[in-house]
């Protein structure tokens, strides 16, 4: 049998009364394998599931009742279906990257598919092709269950969007006042290409065969274009409109030379659906894509402010930035919570000390003032991990006109921040975001922590069996808990527990051993 927690609705306040359920654990078809589930971390985005439902952004085609959330995973292979033999056998530890693309579309475990929250995980043949890989034996259950937010982490800082044309794909051209002064240094072509502005107006020599001609995007408002090119002066309420007409995974390119007040953005959809924003003031518009403006990653002996750091993601944020070679000579680390400044301070102002880093922990009140001081231009970088509209809000306020604005934590569709889209072309401002990561980040995360570079459990702040479930979710809302959680459901009755000298893999000794299921 397997014990398992499915989420059933409800709020925080029901949670107490959640229990387990058992179900019947069959063996796996021929192209899959059954997994052990050795330990599973608690994300926030578990947390989101539970407070938002149907609202949670991935969560598009349920209200994710009776979904088993769990995402952060040790896996240790317990039954192997005869067509998978020649790569996986019994006992073998394996770690999981859940955020899949199956026939195309998004397919996540813990979200769509059966996670982590329980004694035994199926994995089927996609998961198995290419988001699974084998773990070694030296690090605990715990640093392995770490390994994907860690990878989301990098994933923030790496090329998290586009970087060129979809050619294969559909594109809109939108002119605007003195597009004249701009021209591409090759032609360009698209599968389809639509072109907005003036119908008597000569197009330019590096627009390639025309599908449609219109005076006004209104027309094609609906369309949903892989490719936007807004050349010229556009004004901010085309400008505004541009980012809705995004697909998912669109690149929006400006060309212009006039400042422009902010416009509203859905900054979810640059977190969730990896928009591309690039632009130039050059003459041609491919110098938008040129290396030099693409930056991902923060400034080396910059200023950078982690928006929202007292959670366990936030944590890892400035673990990483304090540990980075080439990083920010400042950190500024913020949250709403007295104590988890103080964490903070505690667990990450030795390794600011031993790397010769600033770190500032400030509560948000203070965040203006002391911006102000210590990066009188503005913030080179700035990451928002805090899930509030409102943060994102003043991190893009506080940016100097080359920084960079990082929208990591999700938030419902339509929530709107006012940014300097128009800054993107004239100042080189950057704004991106990321969800999950990939296996080759969460794979450069193991080879650190193998070789002792990174410490993972730094983040490990508590553990619990799987009928304490309910209550580790509620400290993670309440944020009684800094850092992360480890949840070992072959342990179900051990009781939360705080951890308070570090983790290793003695203290797990019992915890992942199973109970063979009936």
């Amino acid at each position: 049998m397997n014990r398992r927690w499915a989420h059933r609705g409800g709020s925080f306040d029901l949670l107490p009364e959640a229990v387990l359920e058992v179900e019947p654990l069959p063996p796996p078809a021929p192209d899959e394998v059954i997994a052990r589930v050795e330990a599973v971390s608690i994300c926030s985005s578990d947390i989101k599931v539970v407070r938002m439902g149907s609202s949670h952004p991935l969560l598009a085609n349920g209200d994710g009742r009776g979904v088993v959330l769990g995402h952060e995973l040790s896996l240790r292979v317990h039954d192997v279906g005869s067509a998978q033999t020649a790569r996986f056998r019994k006992g073998q530890r394996i770690s999981l990257q859940p955020a899949m693309r199956i026939n195309g579309r998004r397919s996540i475990v813990g979200f769509d598919l059966a996670g982590g929250f329980a004694q035994y995980l199926r994995l089927g043949p996609e998961a198995l092709a290419d988001y699974v890989f084998e773990v070694p034996e030296t690090l605990t259950a715990a640093e392995i269950a770490m390994l994907e937010p860690y990878g989301c982490v990098e994933r923030a800082y790496r090329p998290n969007a586009r970087q060129a044309f979809r050619h294969d794909g559909s594109a809109l051209v939108l002119f605007g006042p003195n597009a004249d002064r701009h021209h591409a240094s090759r032609p360009l072509g698209w599968k389809r290409l639509v072109v907005a502005g003036p119908l008597d107006a000569p197009l330019p020599d590096f627009v390639g065969p025309v599908a449609m001609r219109c005076t006004s995007i209104t027309e094609v408002s609906e369309e949903r274009f892989d490719d936007i090119l807004a050349l010229g002066d556009i004004d901010a309420g085309s400008l505004a409109a541009l980012p809705t007409m995004l697909a998912e995974g669109g690149l929006l390119l400006q060309a212009r030379r006039s400042a422009l007040g902010p416009v509203p953005v859905d900054a979810a959809r640059i977190h969730y659906d990896a928009l591309s924003f690039v632009g130039t003031s050059d003459p041609d518009i491919l110098q938008a894509l040129a290396p030099g403006r693409q930056r991902f990653d923060v400034k080396p002996g910059g200023v950078a402010l982690v928006h929202g750091a007292g959670g366990a993601m936030g944590r890892i944020h400035v673990h990483r930035l304090l540990q980075l070679e080439q990083g920010p000579r400042t950190i500024v680390a913020t949250s709403r919570k007295g104590r988890r400044l103080a964490d903070l301070e505690t667990d990450f102002g030795p390794v600011a000390d031993a790397m010769g880093r600033r770190l500032i922990v400030a509560e948000n009140e203070q965040l203006g003032t002391i911006i102000d001081q210590v990066a009188p231009g503005g913030l080179d970088d700035a990451v928002v991990v805090a899930p509030d509209s409102e943060a994102v809000a003043a991190a893009a306020g506080w940016l100097a006109p080359d920084g960079l604005l990082a929208v990591f934590a999700g938030f419902p569709y339509g929530g709107t921040v006012p940014f300097d889209l128009a800054g993107i072309a004239t100042t080189g401002k950057r704004i991106t975001g990321s969800t999950g990561c990939s296996v080759e980040d969460m794979r450069d995360v193991l080879s650190r922590a193998v070789r002792g570079d990174l410490n993972l459990t730094a983040n490990l702040k508590a553990v619990a069996g799987l009928n304490a479930l309910p209550h580790a979710l509620d400290a993670v809302n309440r944020g009684t808990v800094s850092g992360k959680i480890v949840v070992y459901p072959q342990s179900p009755d051990l009781p939360m527990r705080v951890v308070t000298d570090g983790w290793r893999i003695a203290d797990e000794e019992g915890l992942t051993n199973p109970e063979e299921p009936t």
